[in-house]
């Protein structure tokens, strides 16, 4: 007999697990690793930052633009592989929220879950309102389309995503796979024309020492993290997905590759067309394709804004689960998926951008509040989550030496990219940056406040995912 076999024959009855999880109401165990990778993917919107984000960055480092995406992706999978850690352990669709607070406790999590939040909705908003006007000047063949029309686009699309998030998780993230991985094919498909057109001329993927300039260095790999942050938004799937604790990290680990590699060749056929013909900095101007480019990244950007409003659903709803926010955002639809949260949150994600368009006539003040946030609520969850990793991992007996390293290295190179961005930002952007961190100190306070009049709701904080009665081979236990 196997031992498998002699496992299963002489094992007992379990009389522990209970009939539902803290999670009860989500469509439990049902979604694949291809529904976390798409996720995934969708929120870093590879197609569109490929087309925009390389000649911002040669703008900025130079001929050290092509270093500053090799040393953001080493970053990246440095953060990664710490997500990893906690995503074989816990699944829970707090996500870092819930890791952060296993490891450094209730209020550090409390910080770590509104940075998350807040990132997730600052890019929700600015790919929405930038997919729109992407949109719009398709439509009307100008740079500048109307406010009214952008203000029209933005409200539609807002309700589909609105649509999409009550409906399922699988129907979201297969959608989020189509639309992303048309976008991402074709965009290759530009990069390696635009690289034929060029004659493969990579001189300028070689740093050159003159271009040398700590802050530029600084200031691209800040740049560059834009292009990767909701990358861990899969894990937030966890509940919901078949094994998490085998698909989640590697559907993490694939989403990072995934887009590196896109970003990496991008990035390559951008310096190429700055190399071969410097007055062409962009794939339109070469391949002769912008409406094409531009649909491309509308359809990139809208896809994200449903991606970032997906995960941000996920996270209010453990949040509400432990008291923290209204029991609203709680509540699962008979679909299993927090419908009525998803939707009040598509609603914010629409009704900011449409209002600031509205009263200015541009987004351009909206970008200069999402921006400081997003960087400052990504980097700051994900500095946060490499420091919590050690100390879970040392209180339950499982810290060597090499994961206290694989958490320091990308600790360290997290703060030193936020303090230079913090300065940064306070140079160039300081209302847009005063912004951010008021509103990020608010919800703050606002949460400690509540943890400390409500001693059962601090005693709730980081409540996970678990395995019911349902998940035994039997489908239920007998006393």
């Amino acid at each position: 007999m196997s031992a498998l076999a002699d496992a299963i024959r002489q094992g007992r009855t379990r009389t522990d697990l209970g009939p539902s999880s803290p999670f009860a109401g989500l469509r439990r165990r049902h979604a694949r690793t291809v529904d976390v990778v798409a996720q995934s993917v969708a929120a870093t919107a590879p197609a569109g930052v490929l087309l925009i984000h390389p000649a911002a960055a040669y703008a900025r480092s130079g001929s050290f633009a092509f270093l500053d995406i090799a040393i953001t992706i080493t970053l990246v999978v440095g953060v990664a592989l710490v997500i990893g850690m906690f995503a074989r352990r816990v699944a829970s669709t707090g996500s870092l929220y819930t890791f952060a607070v296993r490891g450094l406790g209730t209020h550090v999590g409390l910080l770590t879950g509104t940075a998350l939040g807040i990132g997730y909705l600052a890019v929700a908003m600015n790919t929405l309102s930038s997919g729109a006007s992407r949109v719009a000047q398709l439509m009307t063949g100008s740079g500048e389309p109307p406010a009214s029309l952008m203000c029209a686009l933005m409200v539609g699309f807002g309700a589909v995503i609105a649509f999409v998030v009550a409906r399922g998780l699988r129907m979201s993230t297969r959608i989020l796979l189509v639309l992303e991985s048309v976008a991402v094919v074709t965009v290759l498909g530009l990069s390696i024309a635009a690289l034929s057109l060029t004659r493969w001329d990579f001189g300028l993927l070689v740093p050159h020492p003159s271009d040398f300039s700590l802050e530029a260095i600084l200031t691209g790999v800040a740049f560059a993290l834009i292009g990767f942050v909701g990358f861990e938004s899969g894990a937030a799937l966890g509940p919901e997905t078949r094994r998490p604790f085998a698909a989640v990290p590697r559907a993490i680990l694939v989403s990072v590759g995934a887009t590196g590699v896109v970003m990496l060749v991008g990035t390559a056929a951008q310096l190429s067309i700055v190399a071969d013909r410097p007055g062409a900095a962009s794939l339109s101007a070469v391949t002769g394709l912008a409406s094409l480019i531009d649909a491309i990244v509308a359809v990139s950007f809208l896809a994200c804004a449903l991606a970032m409003t997906n995960a941000a659903a996920r996270l209010a709803f453990a949040m509400s689960r432990e008291g923290l926010l209204p029991p609203v955002f709680g509540r699962a639809s008979e679909r299993g998926v927090p419908a009525l949260g998803g939707i009040l949150l598509a609603a914010l994600v629409t009704l900011v951008p449409v209002a600031v368009v509205a009263l200015s006539g541009s987004r351009q003040g909206l970008r200069l509040v999402t921006s400081p946030a997003s960087i400052i609520g990504f980097v700051l969850a994900y500095a946060l989550v490499c420091a919590a990793a050690p100390v879970f991992l040392a209180r339950i007996g499982e810290l060597t030496l090499r994961t206290a390293l694989l958490c320091t290295l990308p600790l360290t190179g997290l703060a030193g990219v936020l303090g230079f961005y913090l300065a940064a930002t306070l140079r160039d952007n300081p209302a847009g940056l005063l912004w951010a961190t008021g509103v990020l100190a608010a919800f703050v306070v606002a949460g400690a406040v509540r943890l400390a009049r409500h001693p059962a709701v601090a005693a709730r904080i980081g409540v996970h995912d678990w395995p019911v009665d349902s998940d035994c081979i039997d489908g239920q236990v007998r006393g």
